[in-house]
């Protein structure tokens, strides 16, 4: 099958040096498109600039790999690609906000208030990704991320269901930073309908998600 993963997290400029990021470095991510692509899948890797990249099996990375910064890059990217694909993972931390850019600009950086007043006039509300992904390809099987801090599991599993509706997904992998530190490992539920299983580390992750796209 033709698989596109996403990994990673988008990076949006306050100013021309300063920029709004997230934490996600893509290992989950990378480790999910090697280990499909090893079972034969055609994959291809929309990441950020920085991200953990997959070690393919075969050297022709270049192709595969589509390197994208902000959310507009994204939208452009994964609205060209999702079309022709038959299973989207879509791992990626994307940024909820943005700014306007009038120009290159460098904010004081000994005026607090002057810098909040430029984010608070120029932030914006990024489009959601996710939201698109089934319009654009309503055919195709969607896996979402949900990433939440703090969270008690019944409200995660709320609000995972809740993403798994409203985008139209066939499976979402939950997680909470504050559970995953609490396990030392990298626990996630993974939401299918009324089905919730639990998964423990990356390696479960990824090989869950590997065998439920080779029972497709």
């Amino acid at each position: 099958m033709k698989i596109l993963v996403t990994g990673g997290g988008t990076t949006e400029y306050i100013d021309d040096v300063r920029v709004l990021t997230n934490i996600s470095t893509g290992a989950l991510a990378a480790r999910i498109a090697y280990k499909l692509e090893d079972k034969g899948h055609d994959i291809t890797y929309v990441c950020a600039k920085s991200s953990v990249r997959p070690q393919f099996t075969e050297a022709k990375n270049d192709d595969r790999i589509k390197t994208v910064t902000d959310v507009a890059s994204l939208f452009t990217v994964m609205k060209e690609w999702v079309p022709h694909h038959d299973v989207v993972i879509h791992a990626m931390a994307v940024s909820d906000f943005g700014f306007k850019r009038n120009g290159s600009v460098k904010l004081k950086s000994n005026s607090p208030e002057s810098f909040i007043d430029h984010m608070r006039q120029n932030i914006v509300v990024n489009p959601k990704i996710i939201s698109h992904i089934k319009e654009w390809n309503p055919g195709c099987v969607l896996v979402g991320f949900k990433f939440e801090v703090g969270k008690k599991l019944e409200d995660l599993i709320a609000i995972a269901t809740e993403s798994f509706r409203k985008n139209k997904c066939d499976v979402v992998i939950a997680n909470d930073k504050e559970m995953m530190k609490a396990a030392h490992e990298h626990v996630a539920l993974a939401i299918q309908d009324s089905c919730v299983t639990t998964l423990n580390g990356k390696e479960d992750i990824s090989n869950w998600l590997v065998n439920y796209v080779g029972s497709l």
